[in-house]
């Protein structure tokens, strides 16, 4: 039986400072009265939850231990979502916190070092400006910040990642193509052959099985895609 959504409804979600409420045709009967005065209070009538992209909860926000912070991260959760639902019952209240509970399990299980959205079709989106760079043990003793974003796990036959550091050099040998991106600073990447210097805006192409040496005399900051994906 379909439930019913009347005026009163939506003055009350204007009470509850709700800016919309989720009443699909196949379960509500929303009268006109109520359609009007949705207008007039500002709240949407929708058909679906909108799409909520979730940002990291940055460290100093969650001190206390994981199952803590989840915990915390799930009631947050669905406070928000039963705030914008008609007719939220015990039961489905229930309902709710455990499917709350099982996505962020999953979600903090498979969680990336990078902020991210990743839409239905595939498309990733990464934050760049908010990736934190590890540290590449590549090059022990220099202090080279590395962060891969996108790889194996996305699909992807290509690696693609964020490198940063401070007047530092170190020797590599590729075993694959790499193009680098610069974003910040300046990249030197010394051969044989001489010396090529990437600024903001510019990009290196390394081919594989290339012996260079990557350096900055200030500092650098760029994205890395490498082809194959397992670079490392």
């Amino acid at each position: 039986m379909k439930q019913l959504i009347s005026a009163a409804d939506i003055r009350q979600a204007k009470s509850d400072k709700k800016t919309y409420l989720v009443a699909p045709i196949k379960d509500f009967i929303i009268t006109p009265e109520a359609r009007e005065v949705a207008k007039v209070e500002g709240i949407e009538l929708l058909d679906s939850v909108p799409v909520v992209v979730e940002t990291v909860v940055p460290e100093s926000k969650c001190k206390a231990s994981e199952s803590t912070c989840l915990k915390d991260q799930t009631s947050r959760i669905q406070a928000e979502i039963e705030s914008q639902l008609p007719h939220v019952d015990a039961e489905k209240s229930a309902h709710i916190q455990q499917l709350i509970t099982a996505a962020m399990v999953d979600f903090n299980q498979q969680l990336p070092a990078s902020p991210r959205q990743i839409n239905d079709d595939g498309i990733v989106l990464i934050h760049g400006n908010a990736v934190k760079l590890d540290v590449f043990d590549g090059a022990p003793g220099k202090n080279i910040g590395l962060t891969d974003v996108i790889g194996a796990k996305e699909g992807s036959n290509m690696g693609v990642g964020y490198m940063g550091w401070e007047n530092a050099f170190f020797p590599w040998t590729l075993n694959y193509d790499e193009v680098n991106v610069v974003l910040e600073g300046e990249l030197h990447v010394k051969t044989a052959s001489g010396t090529t210097i990437a600024k903001p805006g510019e990009i290196i192409f390394i081919p594989k099985n290339s012996t260079v040496e990557f350096g900055t005399p200030t500092h650098v900051r760029y994205v890395y895609i490498t082809y194959p994906v397992e670079w490392a």
